[in-house]
């Protein structure tokens, strides 16, 4: 499978932007091999505290939420996602929890975030920042419905290793770590910690791979 034809590694890239259709399942499962790692990193930077509401942007399938509550069970989770087919995933696989009110899954536009100022004590995305359309504009977002004193994780796959993988050419803008710290500093995030961690993971292409990623943690202040 690592041998794909151009027209496969462009369908590719739009099914990890976008999930969607017959592939749109198998899409989200293979993001859940190659990203479980990252993302509990991700979620073991958010500050979940009892009562917390948590915003997660990007969240699939969202399979992984289990672990989050397992930090906290007396969370409020949102999830916003742009794939109305994982809005529809995320809301089946995880019944236990949208039964109770405990976690929402919403329809986003990838623009606006359709809550009130100051909402969420704590919001993370992990591998959304490729597919910003307005990246300034989406951090004055995410900035504005963050309370005081809330953090925001941002997890991503540098540049570097990005840019060797063949479908990051369709569609990704591509991040380093000063390139996504100026982002978030412009929008009046206190940058609180950057980490840098090498991991094994089969890829999209179905690969053995040993990559990077990047989590930094931030604080409206």
């Amino acid at each position: 499978m690592g041998n794909l034809s151009e027209k496969e590694l462009q369908e590719l890239a739009g099914q990890l932007s976008h999930p969607n259709g017959e592939n749109g399942i198998q899409t989200a499962y293979s993001m859940n091999v190659a990203n479980d790692n990252m993302i509990r990193n991700a979620i073991d930077q958010v500050e979940t505290k009892a009562h917390s509401t948590i915003l997660e942007i990007g969240p699939g399938n969202g399979i992984h939420i289990k672990y989050l509550f397992e930090k906290e069970a007396d969370l409020n989770y949102y999830g916003i996602d742009v794939s109305e087919l994982m809005v529809e995933e995320a809301q089946k696989l995880n019944s236990e929890f949208t039964a109770s009110k405990k976690a929402v899954f919403e329809l986003t536009d990838g623009e606006k975030i359709a809550h009130p100022d100051f909402f969420f004590n704590s919001i993370f995305t992990a591998n959304t920042i490729y597919f910003w359309k307005n990246p300034e504009e989406y951090l004055n977002e995410i900035f504005r419905v963050l309370q005081k004193d809330g953090t925001f994780i941002l997890a991503f796959i540098p540049k570097e290793v990005m840019e060797k993988i063949p479908f990051s050419k369709y569609g990704f803008e591509l991040y380093d770590a000063e390139k996504a710290k100026t982002l978030l500093e412009a929008s009046g995030f206190q940058i609180e910690t950057i980490l840098s961690e090498k991991e094994e993971v089969l890829s999209n292409t179905g690969e053995i791979k040993i990559r990077t990623f990047t989590i930094i943690k931030s604080r409206k202040p």
